[in-house]
């Protein structure tokens, strides 16, 4: 399995990346409800958060196919966590 993604990585991270281009301009437009009553940055972790995780993680499969070096993916992968994570919290408090 390893070697069949290492032969189709350009495919794979091109493939990941529209639908995650895709996944972003959706969720800029569907913002849940709790943005409504939210101020300062939980709105803005809300209302952001999702859509630039999502925009990320099409950066990240930008670099796969690319073949950019694995700090460089990691360090998108992990802002991408990060943008999830903050979205996430601000939803739970």
């Amino acid at each position: 399995m390893k070697d069949w993604a290492r032969r189709h990585r350009r495919t794979l991270g091109v493939l990941g990346a529209v639908l995650a281009a895709g996944m972003a301009v959706l969720w800029a437009f569907v913002v849940p409800e709790r943005a409504d009553e939210a101020t300062g940055l939980r709105e803005l972790a809300i209302r952001a958060g999702h859509p630039v995780a999502w925009a990320l993680l099409a950066v990240f499969g930008v670099l796969v196919a690319a073949g950019a070096s694995e700090r460089a993916r990691s360090l998108v992968a992990w802002a991408a966590l990060a943008a999830y994570v903050a979205f996430v919290a601000a939803l739970v408090l």
